[in-house]
């Protein structure tokens, strides 16, 4: 593959978020996920977890959940001062009850050697827990299921499928989590709803010169 192919695949994958009923092979999906588990991650710690949902009732149930708090936030008081984006926030927080697979993330909490030492000093040393703020800020669990994900993401529109990375999920943690069974001793950190897609969006990048800068 020369760069171009790559930069093709890259720049030709968006968010997909209406699908054709068509199934997915699980032989597809499991490739995707093979591939994905090849992505950085901090001390090699392969602290991942990936359920894919493709029974069409454990979809809607974990849609229905996520709904329901979703409903339960926009019908707070504080939530009116936000009208127009609670309304559209709440009104998608289940479309991907459409999708044929849904795949639950999740990731064990890796702790290097620094950050156990961080962890033992921070409470006593206010320099010690500052850097630990800082660490935490981005911490490398969360640094190597976000590469996982998105090399997944790339690995899908390679082959075709059309999927959405989801963080809105997360409202519905508790829920989510008695729903699959989750991994004992591991987070839930998103879903992706991946189908064969129904629709082509277009969305434009920010000039690379806006977001990037030298110093030499």
């Amino acid at each position: 593959m020369d760069i171009q192919e790559l930069e093709n695949i890259i720049k030709g994958r968006r968010s997909v978020r209406r699908w054709k009923s068509q199934e997915v092979p699980d032989d597809v999906l499991k490739k995707a996920v093979e591939l994905a588990t090849w992505a950085p991650n901090g001390g090699n710690f392969q602290g991942w977890r990936f359920i894919v949902v493709k029974n069409r009732q454990v979809i809607e149930n974990m849609a229905n959940a996520v709904q329901a708090v979703a409903d339960k936030i926009a019908s707070w008081p504080e939530s009116v001062a936000w009208p127009e984006e609670m309304e559209r926030a709440r009104k998608n927080a289940s479309y991907f009850r459409n999708a044929p697979v849904c795949i639950a993330t999740f990731v064990g909490r890796y702790q290097s050697a620094i950050d156990k030492a961080l962890e033992v000093r921070g409470p006593s040393d206010p320099a010690a827990g500052e850097i630990r703020a800082f660490r935490r800020m981005a911490p490398t669990s969360i640094q190597s299921i976000a590469a996982a994900v998105a090399t997944m993401l790339l690995v899908f529109q390679q082959m075709g499928l059309g999927a959405v990375w989801l963080g809105a999920p997360l409202m519905a943690t508790k829920e989510i989590n008695s729903i699959l069974k989750a991994p004992e001793g591991m987070d839930l950190t998103g879903l992706i709803a991946v189908g064969y897609p129904d629709e082509s969006p277009k969305r434009d990048r920010k000039p690379v010169e806006q977001v990037m800068e030298f110093i030499r």
